[in-house]
């Protein structure tokens, strides 16, 4: 049963979650105190400390939890599409990209090898890790973590200069080949 009083906790402890999330990824793990994260939240450092426990444990759990995960029974072929598909809305929308920040997130993780597992459990969970299927999944990972730096970093392919329909189908090629490669490698049928 939900009280007024779990639902205020519940809401501060989002709004430190949000502020955590925001500032870790903006500027990694060291660069961001306690103190900034209560002050961006509109709460005491004493409530951020009650969240998190420690500013490590804080870290993981404002990991983001994007992207959306994928639905299992989503097929493979189109899915190079979907996937640009889901970053250039991302940008249209100014909604943060998940690809983009986690880079940012990794190197400044207290624990990398630990932040390095995260992501390939969250990111390409859903693909095979080892062998030859695994060099072609990493090889779908540096593809859209090059296309989120292009898009957002350096703002290449900005809309209204590209084509956004097209820069979807293209480069949803390029990812769909090393899917499909993935595939063949892990030896299912496509």
């Amino acid at each position: 049963m939900t009280t007024p009083q779990t639902e205020g906790a519940r809401e501060r402890r989002d709004l430190v979650l949000v502020a955590a999330r925001r500032l870790f990824g903006e500027r990694g793990y060291a660069a961001v105190t306690i103190r900034e994260i209560a002050a961006e939240a509109g709460v005491s450092p004493a409530l951020v400390m009650k969240v998190g426990g420690s500013k490590e444990q804080l870290f993981a759990l404002a990991a983001p939890t994007e992207p959306v995960p994928l639905d299992p029974d989503v097929p493979l072929a189109g899915l190079g599409e979907l996937l640009v598909r889901r970053m250039v809305d991302r940008r249209a929308s100014e909604a943060a990209e998940p690809w983009l920040r986690a880079l940012t997130l990794l190197h400044s993780a207290p624990d990398p090898a630990a932040a390095r597992r995260d992501f390939r459990e969250r990111f390409l969970g859903r693909f095979p890790q080892e062998g030859e299927a695994g060099r072609h999944t990493d090889e779908v990972a540096c593809l859209l973590v090059g296309l989120a730096a292009g898009l957002r970093s350096l703002r290449l392919l900005e809309p209204g200069s590209t084509d956004e329909e097209a820069l979807v189908r293209e480069y949803g090629a390029f990812v769909q080949l090393a899917l499909d490669r993935m595939d063949r490698m892990a030896g299912s049928t496509p």
